[in-house]
């Protein structure tokens, strides 16, 4: 019977471990959904919007597309800001793109120590890595 060996040594295992602390499940489950994927269009090419307008170019009844609308502003996604009997939404930009920009820092750190060879050589250095380790 043949013994499993581990070919990842520690630093690996603790990138890996990082990488898997660091994932944020809800916020790309949320974009996972393809109507809230339509939601996020909706809002990129039309701006803050209230839950009317929204629905009204969605083919889901209001009542969905609320539901929507709150995991994603729980998810960090949106914005709401409430305006007399009115919630407005829009994208929270910075949160969006910092989770992103996040997770592939994330993913290019453990990569270059995992798989090297997985990386692009001009993608990111492995100095680049260490300077933005030290910021």
């Amino acid at each position: 019977m043949k013994t499993k060996t581990s070919c990842c040594d520690t630093k690996s295992l603790e990138m890996a471990q990082d990488l898997i602390e660091g994932w944020d499940a809800r916020f790309f489950k949320t974009l996972g959904e393809p109507v809230r994927m339509e939601i996020l269009r909706y809002l990129l090419l039309n701006g803050r919007s209230d839950i009317g307008s929204i629905s009204e170019n969605l083919p889901q009844d209001r009542s969905v597309i609320s539901r929507h609308l709150q995991l994603m502003l729980d998810s960090g996604l949106l914005h709401c800001e409430k305006e007399t009997r009115f919630r407005y939404y829009s994208i929270n930009g910075g949160n969006f793109i910092n989770k992103l920009e996040a997770t592939a820092f994330q993913l290019r750190k453990c990569m270059s120590v995992c798989c090297p060879e997985c990386l692009e050589p001009d993608v990111i250095s492995k100095e680049q890595l260490n300077k933005q380790d030290s910021e």
